[in-house]
């Protein structure tokens, strides 16, 4: 039996720098492959017509890293900190 890492909702979001949302948004639109547990306890693939309220839905680490959207997006907060910087540059007569 091979040995896999898998990431819950909330590990995925943290890991991609979005929220929990967004990733059932992912899901949803068939952009990331989500997994749940079945009745035997063995991690299948969710199928895209299956929905399900409270499904706990669980990600397969590789996969998670392989998506990158189509924009880049800048990190949150940085536009702050940018204009932060900015203040501290210039110089007080």
């Amino acid at each position: 039996m091979t040995s896999m890492q898998v990431l819950n909702t909330k590990g995925a979001a943290k890991r991609l720098g979005c929220s929990e949302t967004w990733i059932h948004k992912l899901v949803s639109a068939g952009k990331l492959k989500a997994y749940i547990y079945d009745t035997d306890g063995v991690l299948v693939e969710r199928k895209l017509d299956q929905k399900r309220q409270g499904r706990y839905l669980s990600f397969l680490v590789e996969e998670v890293d392989a998506y990158r959207p189509a924009v880049v997006r800048r990190p949150r907060g940085s536009k702050d900190k940018q204009r932060h910087l900015e203040t501290q540059e210039t110089p007080t007569a």
